[in-house]
């Protein structure tokens, strides 16, 4: 509370202080007689029924009015003209960023003091405005089932969206599973209050999650939208939180989920497992008012106030883990027990005699590495017996994470043309464990951490209007997040330092690893082996601050509506980076290792390591960027039945950049193949054995060093380009026009054709400079091969070419083209139908292509064929055209996609104890790449060979909500019993028909193989299909999904290309009903006082809904498939969860 009211008065006076983004709409409508002439003159009064803030405007010459720059809220509309009685329009809702248009203010002769009150309309079209936006109103967000409580997850209610996350609870990186309109993550804007929430490494998010009993509503641009809207590509999805009002209302609640309450899950209960854990405890309240000091504000129309908070306290089971470790005996060098899977001894080799096994089997006292034996002894001991020796532990663990959301907001109508309102909120979450979640060890409890997520949010907007005609609206806001990790206790940590545990083992750069950290070590060739790992960002760290400055000026003049506005985002993220700071270990079975002694074990108990790598340093990144963006608009009224929008938005988007930072890329423009230096060549020496040779000195070095550098006057990592700060160039200012018609058909407000196209630019993520923080020179990993540990430090360290990326430094920003067309029609009942075609295509997005792999059928050709063998190719890197790198992924803004749909959508507001929103979009969605990390196809032609349907990808996505009061059973049975038990109930829910995600087939072969040759980031072998492997949907079963016998492997003939798209088939779709059942009982006479108690079903009926699709086949010398699962389901939804709910209102 403290931090919220701190940043209030920081944002305050900078608001106050400054004269984008807007939540306001505008309000208009035309003031006639009952002829349908216009009357000009006629006084008008706005009044907020809330907060009684009120504006007033004369009609102009044509009758016409405007109301602009309104906050969202439930407003009154009285016309007062001399000569006509007065007419009062009541109860009609402004959404932010909407334009609502009233139906006309018909004036009746007569005497001013008479009063003609007009209800508001329930169906309302868009006749003056083009853009394609969606709402999900306070009615839906109170009132539709959310299992997770998670506002995120009713954007699915809306055509052209796609969600793919279960949505358990609110919190951290919720948003990377939306797609709007075919985009990419990453391409969306989500804004609470105005101010962009996102993590802007990857640019999801979000940090913040407000409660959904503190969010109003949800407001999201879908398409072609007004200039004054942007900085993201794929839609922003506006958050308004909950204002106070001129009466007191809150209330409390408290939901309960248990696996007690669930039905099993089908795979479960197909192998007689139980129902795993599932427990939320979920409480939350909220409260708003006036505020009154004194005799200020005693009449409740001056200051207000909202506050919220909801916890999640909640703890669950991570993964059951089976592993190998030591045991007790191989700790002591004795492994006279220790068997393989067969049951047979594993016979350890003495390196220094022969590899003539030990006798007995155990390693002698005097020739045991201590600080190898240390290592050993940091792991349990093994606790379980399986039969088939694939392990001998079980371990589960708990992980606790609390969440807690806490949003205070301010309402201060300063005067009649002064409007101003502050909203600050705080979130906390945490992870809190010992192994098996995000940043923590991930093969047994090694090292507990708690890993940190704090965040607090501030903004304020200031409305004030100049005169009816001029209004401007200033907001600035921050929003900011850090996260950390550090240890969960002092116990576990200690277990980690090397100096606690008696590790004497020194590093070759100490300095990056300032706690002394235990190395991380990996035992290959032990099943289910145990690894020591601490995650290679530790101690993370990461700072996340978004500062927003948006300012929008309205100026009416006669017919034309016009806007001008500035947007500057201004950014810090600072975030660890990840090295091997404390050194990797690898104790790996590796019989060309002179070392080796045949187990992994026992390869660490003697000291025996096949290699050892180490970073030169551990750095961080800090990264920062500016974006300014300025608009020109104008809504003209052609006619009374004509709206044109059009308007200009200029874009500066600085590139992210690393504060007070080298950062190292390769540049083909400093390139030299002629300066790199000569690489270990394979040689065979006098004894006919295969080593590897310094071409410049001559040494004889063991075989596992051939391809890495040797020694050379020549350095490493020529061609790699160290600069300061900036890797990119700035683009030039780009320009955005926008365009949009609508047009009332008949002038009745029944009918609207509406269509408009525009140009959207986005920027990249941070972390696609951030990178370039841990490449060489900046830092090194060196690996030193077949050492002892006892004699690392005097080991020669050397350095294998590194694979690196390097990055388009002149570029256009992302782009994306957007238009629609479509018809909005009242078709009564209150009920407004919206047909559209919505299509988009995107250029110059983020995509990877390999500069240094190497082509298809190179490892085949004579020339690449090792002296040393006469069979087998020579390494990689003796390949690539670009000798001394290993791959080079070019980062380049190349990439395009593209989509279309038709978007249907059928809405009653609430009135009559119903409402509902149907939504069906029908749509194909298309793109070579489906991330700014993945790569495309170097040596083929990617235009052909990665083009296909994207992730998001879903042809039909059918989503029907609805909410319904069931009528009294007291109307017609009038029963005390029955009033009690059947009366004052509601049924809500969520139906979904959803098509599956495009999916492609992968293959494996028993006997391993080369049949590309080639190799590199997008260098892909596909499987051949023979035929339509689509299965009818009358024919699919559990155990087949598809054909599984129109596969065959591809060939070596043809270099393993294939001949698969990659969309071969559709998944499985979703098929789901949730369902809420809600008893309301009225505590006192006017109900102003209630309880509401909620029964929750999601997948109500249970169904089965499949998911998960094994798409590997495993193919025989022959060509046969043998695999035993291709084909099959692998996961399904969850089944039927069960909440249970209290909620208590005044």
């Amino acid at each position: 509370m403290k931090r919220l009211l701190t940043l209030f008065i920081l944002t305050a006076a900078l608001a106050a202080s400054i004269s984008g983004q807007g939540l306001t709409g505008s309000i208009s409508g035309t003031v006639t007689d009952q002829s349908g002439a216009a009357i000009p003159g006629a006084e008008i009064t706005l009044v907020n029924v809330d907060t009684s803030q009120t504006r007033q405007t004369t009609s102009s010459g044509n009758g016409d009015f405007v109301f602009t720059q309104i906050l969202p809220g439930t407003f009154r509309l009285s016309v007062t003209a001399k000569g006509f009685k007065k007419y009062e329009q009541t109860g009609f809702v402004l959404t932010s960023t909407e334009r609502l248009v009233l139906k006309p203010a018909v004036l009746e002769l007569g005497e001013i003091t008479q009063t003609v009150e007009v209800q508001a309309e329930a169906a309302r079209l868009q006749t003056q405005s083009a853009e394609r936006s969606g709402l999900i109103s306070t009615e839906q967000t109170q009132n539709i089932p959310l299992k997770g409580r998670d506002y995120l997850g009713l954007l699915k209610l809306l055509p052209g969206i796609v969600d793919t996350q279960n949505r358990n609870a609110p919190g951290w990186n919720n948003l990377s599973s939306v797609s709007v309109n075919g985009g990419r993550t990453g391409t969306l804007n989500l804004t609470l209050d105005g101010v962009s929430s996102l993590d802007t490494g990857s640019m999801t998010g979000p940090y913040l999650a407000p409660s959904i009993d503190a969010v109003a509503e949800i407001k999201v641009l879908l398409s072609n939208y007004q200039a004054e809207y942007g900085r993201s590509s794929g839609g922003t999805i506006n958050t308004v939180i909950k204002s106070g009002t001129r009466e007191f209302h809150g209330g409390a609640y408290y939901f309960l989920r248990n696996e007690a309450l669930n039905a099993n899950e089908f795979f479960r209960n197909r192998d007689n497992l139980p129902r795993p854990q599932y427990r939320f405890n979920y409480p939350g309240y909220f409260i708003g008012g006036p505020i009154a000091m004194g005799s200020f504000n005693k009449d409740r129309d001056k200051l207000f106030f909202f506050w919220s908070q909801e916890f999640l306290p909640r703890k669950y089971p991570t993964a059951l883990v089976r592993r190998t470790f030591p045991t007790a005996e191989e700790r002591q060098g004795n492994f006279s027990n220790s068997l393989d899977q067969n049951g047979r001894l594993i016979p350890i080799w003495d390196p220094l005699n022969n590899r003539t096994p030990f006798a007995g089997n155990v390693i002698p006292a005097n020739r045991i590495d201590k600080n190898g034996q240390a290592l050993l002894n940091i792991f349990p001991l093994p606790n379980a017996v399986d039969p088939n020796r694939s392990y001998n532990a079980l371990i589960q663990s708990t992980v606790d994470q609390p969440r807690r959301d806490s949003i205070l907001r301010i309402d201060w109508n300063i005067g009649s043309r002064t409007q101003f309102y502050w909203r600050g909120i705080q979130d906390y979450e945490a992870f809190k464990g010992e192994f098996n979640f995000v940043l923590a060890s991930s093969s047994w409890p090694q090292l507990p951490i708690i890993y940190d997520i704090r965040s607090v949010g501030s903004v304020a907007t200031l409305i004030h209007t100049f005169s009816p005609t001029k209004v401007n609206e200033f907001t600035f806001g921050i929003n900011r997040a850090k996260q950390t990790v550090g240890p969960l206790n002092q116990e576990g940590f200690d277990r980690n330092v090397r100096s606690k545990i008696g590790l004497n083992l020194p590093q070759f750069y100490p300095s990056a690893n300032p706690d002394n950290l235990i190395p991380n070590a990996n035992f290959g060739g032990v099943p289910n082996a145990a690894v020591l790992n601490i995650e290679q960002r530790y101690p993370f760290f990461g700072t996340n601050n978004i500062w927003n400055y948006n300012d929008n000026f309205s100026w009416i003049s006669g017919s034309h509506n016009m806007k001008f506005g500035i947007y500057l985002e201004r950014t810090t993220r600072n975030a660890q980076r990840s090295t091997a700071f404390n050194g990797t270990f690898n104790f790996n079975r590796d019989v060309n290792n002179p070392l080796e002694t045949n187990y992994a074990y026992s390869n660490a108990v003697l000291g025996s390591v096949q290699s050892y790598t180490e970073s030169t340093n551990h750095p961080a990144g800090h990264s920062r960027y500016l974006n300014v963006e300025w608009y020109a608009q104008d809504t003209w009224k052609v006619s009374r039945r004509f709206t044109l929008d059009y308007g200009l938005r200029m874009y500066f988007i600085q590139p992210s950049w690393s504060a007070d930072d080298y950062l190292s890329s390769w540049d083909s423009k400093i390139y030299d193949p002629a300066k790199q230096p000569p690489l270990i060549q394979p040689y065979r020496n006098a004894a006919g054995q295969r080593v590897g040779r310094d071409p410049v000195t001559g040494q004889e070095v063991p075989a596992a060093v051939i391809g890495q550098f040797a020694s050379s006057p020549l350095p490493p990592f020529q061609g790699m380009n160290v600069v300061f700060e900036h890797l990119a160039n700035t683009p030039g200012i780009q320009f955005a026009p926008r365009l949009g018609f609508a047009l009332d058909v008949f002038g009745n407000g029944k009918t609207a054709i509406r269509g408009g196209a525009g140009i959207f630019y986005d920027r990249f993520n941070d972390d696609q400079i951030l990178i370039h923080r841990e490449l060489p020179p900046n830092t090194v990993t060196n690996t030193a091969t077949y050492v002892a540990m006892a004699d690392l430090l005097r080991s020669p360290f050397r350095t294998s070419p590194p694979g690196v990326t390097a990055f388009q430094k002149d570029y256009d920003p992302p782009q994306v083209y957007n238009w629609s067309f479509g018809v909005q029609q009242n078709v009564g009942w209150g009920s407004v139908l919206d047909v559209a075609y919505v299509g988009s295509v995107a250029r110059h997005l983020l995509q990877r292509r390999s500069l240094n792999g190497i082509p298809y059928g190179t490892r085949f050709k004579p020339e690449s064929i090792d002296p040393t063998t006469g069979t087998t190719p020579l390494p990689d890197n003796f390949l690539r055209t670009l000798p001394g790198y290993a791959d080079i992924q070019y980062l380049e803004f190349a990439s395009n996609s593209n989509y279309h749909s038709l978007q249907t959508q059928l809405n009653k507001r609430f009135s009559k104890g119903l409402m509902f929103g149907l939504s069906w979009t029908w749509s194909k969605s298309m793109n070579f790449v489906n991330g700014n990390n993945d790569a495309v196809n170097p040596f083929l032609d990617y235009r052909m060979r990665n083009y296909g349907k994207g992730n998001f990808d879903r042809t039909h996505n059918f989503v029907l909500n609805y909410t319904y009061n069931i009528p009294k059973l007291s109307s017609v049975w009038n029963n005390p019993v029955a009033k009690w038990v059947f009366d004052n109930w509601d049924i809500a829910g969520v139906t979904s028909f959803i098509s599956g995600a495009p999916s492609g087939v992968g293959y494996s072969l028993v006997q391993a193989q080369d049949l590309t040759g080639g190799s590199g980031a997008g260098v892909d072998s596909r499987i051949n299909v023979l035929s339509n492997p689509i299965l009818p949907k009358s024919e699919r079963t559990e155990l087949k999904h598809f054909r599984t016998d129109v596969f065959a492997p591809p060939t070596r003939a043809e270099l393993g290309i294939g001949n698969a798209p990659k969309d071969v088939f559709r998944g499985p779709g979703q098929n789901v009903f949730d369902v809420s059942f809600y008893k309301n009982i009225p505590l006192s006479k006017n109900e102003r006082y209630r309880l509401q108690l909620r029964f929750e079903f999601y997948n109500f009926f249970n169904h089965a809904s499949f998911q998960g699709v094994d798409t590997t086949a495993r193919f025989d010398a022959a060509g046969r498939q043998v695999s035993g699962t291709f084909g099959q389901y692998t996961s399904t939804l969850d089944a039927r969860r069960i909440v249970l709910g209290a909620k208590f209102y005044f």
